[in-house]
């Protein structure tokens, strides 16, 4: 859903969400509609991409630079117990970076109803993101719709990792770079991996969804207007 969204985003012609949704690009960059908590959701969403670049450098260091999916990732061959229990303790910071975005987050807009949140402290990890945060939204105008899309569009993008991620380990076999891993290791981070696609279906997608019902309302009304003209 996230890379149908995206294309939406950045292809002229926009797309299909769903066989008989389709999505202009212009729905995204149209003026006059007013989006609740814009800053705040901006705000999620660049510490999600920071938290992501993460999750993406822990990827290649323990898999390889390759799509672990499809089997091309170069780490294969010493791929080991070792590298599933540091790619397990990055994926359990990425869910505590989750945990405090329901907690921070989650009550002022509206989302996360099914996700349950762990008791947690992001510590250094989220000293970290918090810095790196600072540094990405400096002098950034948080309140701007454009802002916000753009956001959107990088976030859609880093969360293909998690996707392949998925596909990799849930394979019947797993993928090359999971069935190296020991049983208990594997099962493991397939739990972290679905518990990641429960937060941004029951957070991210639920407001972003929301957002593009009241754009496509807008965006209606004006062609029903420019049609009356």
């Amino acid at each position: 859903m996230m890379g149908l969204l995206r294309h939406t985003m950045t292809s002229r012609s926009g797309g299909y969400v769903t066989r008989r949704l389709h999505v202009p690009q212009e729905v995204w960059s149209q003026g006059g509609a007013k989006l609740q908590n814009v800053p705040e959701k901006v705000r999620v969403v660049e510490f999600l991409c920071a938290a992501l670049e993460e999750l993406h450098r822990a990827s290649g260091d323990a898999f390889g630079p390759g799509n672990v999916s499809t089997g091309l990732g170069l780490g294969i061959g010493s791929i080991g117990k070792k590298e599933g229990d540091v790619w397990n303790l990055k994926l359990d910071e990425f869910l505590r970076v989750c945990d405090d975005i329901v907690s921070d987050f989650g009550k002022r807009l509206g989302v996360g109803e099914g996700f349950v949140i762990k008791k947690s402290s992001v510590a250094a990890w989220g000293g970290k993101l918090t810095r790196q945060f600072d540094k990405l939204t400096n002098q950034k105008n948080l309140d701007s719709p454009a802002a916000y899309v753009q956001a959107l569009n990088r976030l859609f993008q880093s969360t293909q990792l998690l996707d392949e991620h998925c596909k990799a380990v849930s394979m019947q076999p797993p993928a090359p770079s999971y069935a190296a891993l020991p049983r208990e290791c594997r099962l493991s981070a397939e739990s972290k991996l679905k518990r990641s696609s429960e937060f941004f279906a029951s957070v991210v997608l639920t407001f972003v969804i929301r957002d593009l019902a009241q754009l496509l309302d807008k965006y209606v009304k004006k062609c029903e207007k420019w049609l009356a003209e």
